[in-house]
């Protein structure tokens, strides 16, 4: 995934027919005609290399990316056309001190204009991240949380660095300067929300830690006995082309053995997933059907499942990915008909178990997507909107969280934004890294991003405790589940919480230090 970057990874993603928000958008994108003008250097004061400054996007200041208009982008420059309306600008590039991560800038919350141009980004990175953690730190004082003196110094060192820069015409020193502002203001952020979690943490009877449930039972005792020491919620695979790879022949027996297990140690099992549309989603003799046809099948198909498992599985991810990412949209489905889809899958599972728990999970949070792909592109947001607004029936938002190249900060804000929606949400899948090698039996292979230090066990432990704890403190945060126990076959390269051998890893022993701190206000 090193030499990959997200655009490389998003740029492919097939298209939708589009919503009347975004036609709206797309008519004032195509009548932009302003120039803009942006300046960009790395901490040495260096023209940030041109392949890194192209991952720069828009944003509304609803954080929503903006399709991507004409551009030209040079060493340490770029020129494009500038959108009709206010905006704020996104750019992942390292931090020294820091690691790397995704910036943001957008004039104090006031977004920018043609007018504003042509602009020193790090100068407005620098002020947007001052403003933004000032703000934030301002609200939770309001709300009785206290703050050691050491952050308001922290914050007040970020002010005064990039005072330092604005007063110098030195190229060198100024880059360095607001690098060093934004270092401070980067942690300080961090800290903040870290702080503010732990002390809005209060009893939350029934909370779900999971984990999925794949290497049952191929990777032995050792895993089982660590599976039940950490968790008491657990995914397990309905993979449909897996699942049923012929028509009328469903592997029941594989399930039910995981599902015996879990329930025999008071383990609550979910399925995942009943509709996706990536490869392993879509039976072969499915992929060859029309709309009308598929949409009958997987009724069927759900029905069947859920009336089966009706009692023993009661959570489920109904829908997984569906907002059109290019590996979960094989067949080339339209948003309308992903909603529709979507409302099919509602309607199914719960004629077959009146009583069950749907959950519909997306992933790719911040949809770079929008401003990477081909348009039309929709985001997981503009998706579950539509679904809120067809009045479908669901109980939870699933959010996948793998390394997203933010801080802690910018995930607590994406948290809420996606609370403001009204429903609980659970957090699906998650997974850091544990180390900087190569892991060829994961699925990336190369490890993702750099978060203060090269990955390693301590630093994935600081990860999870920080991730863990900003999202318990939410009331709105009914779950979370880790993505894959075990290294040997994980997603994400060294991931697991266990090494191949099962032995434990620090961030195991982070982790149910957490939850037995919780379980005692429990």
């Amino acid at each position: 995934m090193s030499n990959i970057n997200r655009r490389q990874l998003l740029q492919g993603i097939g298209g939708f027919t589009v919503g009347t928000v975004i036609i709206n958008q797309h008519r004032i994108l195509e009548a932009a005609t302003p120039r803009i003008e942006i300046h960009v250097t790395d901490s040495q004061g260096k023209p940030l290399d041109s392949k890194i400054l192209d991952n720069l996007y828009f944003l509304n200041l609803q954080d929503h990316p903006i399709p991507e208009l004409p551009r030209q982008v040079t060493q340490g420059k770029l020129f494009s056309d500038s959108p009709q309306f206010p905006f704020a600008i996104a750019l992942k590039m390292l931090v020294e001190g820091f690691g790397e991560v995704t910036l943001y800038a957008d004039n104090k919350g006031q977004g920018y204009s043609s007018t504003d141009f042509p602009l020193n980004l790090n100068l407005a990175f620098a002020e947007t991240r001052i403003y933004r953690v000032s703000q934030a730190v301002s609200v939770w004082k309001k709300e009785a949380i206290q703050f050691p003196n050491t952050l308001e110094s922290r914050l007040e060192k970020a002010k005064a660095y990039y005072n330092k820069a604005l007063n110098t015409d030195d190229i060198y020193l100024k880059a360095k300067w607001f690098n060093s502002s934004i270092v401070e203001s980067l942690k300080a952020g961090e800290e903040a929300v870290f702080l503010q979690a732990k002390q809005k943490i209060t009893a939350r009877k029934n909370f779900l830690f999971g984990c999925n449930f794949f290497g049952y039972p191929e990777k032995g005792e050792e895993y089982n006995q660590r599976f039940k020491e950490l968790f008491n919620f657990a995914t397990i695979p309905f993979y449909w082309k897996y699942f049923e790879p012929k028509l009328g022949q469903k592997n029941w027996p594989n399930i039910n053995q995981r599902v015996t297990w879990l329930q025999q140690h008071d383990i609550t099992p979910k399925g995942h997933p009943l509709v996706w549309f990536h490869e392993i989603g879509i039976p072969d003799e499915v992929r060859k059907k029309s709309y009308d046809e598929i949409k009958t099948l997987i009724a069927r198909h759900i029905e069947e499942v859920t009336r089966y498992y009706r009692g023993k599985i009661n959570y489920f991810d109904i829908i997984n990915e569906p907002h059109g990412i290019l590996w979960a949209n094989e067949l080339g489905y339209s948003l309308e008909q992903f909603v529709e889809l979507t409302q099919i899958a509602s309607e199914a599972s719960y004629k077959g178990n009146p009583e069950i728990i749907r959950i519909i999970n997306n992933c790719c949070l911040w949809a770079e997507n929008v401003a990477y792909g081909k348009p039309p592109q929709h985001s997981p947001y503009e998706y579950l909107q539509n679904c809120l607004r067809n009045n479908i029936p669901f109980e939870f938002i699933g959010l996948q969280l793998y390394y997203p190249e933010q801080d802690m900060f910018e995930i607590n804000r994406l948290l809420e934004r996606f609370g403001q929606l009204g429903k609980p949400i659970h957090i699906t899948e998650l997974g850091v890294s544990s180390s900087t090698k190569t892991d060829e039996s994961s699925y990336f292979k190369e490890p993702i991003g750099l978060w203060h230090f090269p990955w390693s066990e301590t630093v994935q432990a600081d990860w999870i405790e920080q991730f863990y704890t900003i999202c318990y403190s939410k009331n709105y945060i009914y779950g979370i589940s880790w993505w894959d126990l075990a290294d040997g076959g994980s997603f994400m390269p060294y991931g697991g919480l266990l090494n191949k051998d099962m032995s434990p890893k620090i961030g195991f022993y982070r982790l149910k230090e957490l939850l037995n701190q919780w379980n005692k206000i429990n």
